[in-house]
């Protein structure tokens, strides 16, 4: 049996939720994106998050933010489309000490990500590295990510943010990223399972 491919899977999903007894609501989609209606230019939609870790006994608490720049000259990827430029801020606390607070723009990964690409691409995103945490708990790791900022695109280069207990810190081209599927069995070929 041909394996489906990902665009069968919405449809399959309708069939389904149509034949059952009771409809449920549809998934409410997550905005990204704002887009200024006067001028056209969109902005990646700022966000923050801040969790802990235990790093050799002590507590570090940390907060990351993507954030869009008004200020900044406009960005056009290579669809055509004007966004905002992004930056990312990430700072980290041991007890009442600030140990690194550092703003990140695209341009401080020039040495590391290809300058055509770079001028059309901006900061997509940072996340913790919560597959590095639970090989290393000396440090703490981000993935940042430069990129196309059309939701759409998969053109990205994420980049490893390592931050040692003393606030030093180094950036290396991040690898070995694995993802989840979104629901559990939907990496499954439906052939492999046929009873």
């Amino acid at each position: 049996m041909k394996a489906l491919t990902t665009a069968a899977l919405p449809f399959l999903l309708f069939i389904a939720a149509a034949c059952g007894g009771e409809q449920s609501k549809p998934a409410e989609q997550r905005v990204t994106e704002d887009i200024n209606t006067e001028t056209g230019v969109i902005s990646l939609r700022n966000y923050s998050i801040q969790d802990t870790i235990r790093i050799e006994g002590k507590v570090y608490h940390y907060n990351y933010a993507l954030e869009h720049v008004d200020s900044m000259p406009i960005v056009i990827n290579p669809q055509g489309l004007q966004y905002h430029e992004s930056r990312v801020k990430i700072n980290i606390m041991r007890d009442s000490t600030k140990i690194f607070s550092k703003t990140f723009y695209k341009n401080n990964f020039k040495d590391m990500v290809p300058a055509d690409f770079l001028k059309n691409s901006t900061l997509v995103g940072v996340n913790y590295n919560f597959t590095k945490r639970d090989e290393d708990r000396s440090a703490l790791y981000f993935i940042v990510t430069v990129g196309d900022p059309d939701e759409t695109s998969d053109m990205v280069y994420p980049l490893e943010l390592k931050v040692a207990p003393d606030g030093s810190f180094s950036i290396k081209k991040a690898e070995n990223l694995e993802t989840a599927p979104i629901s559990t069995g939907l990496n499954i070929d439906p052939s492999e399972d046929a009873v």
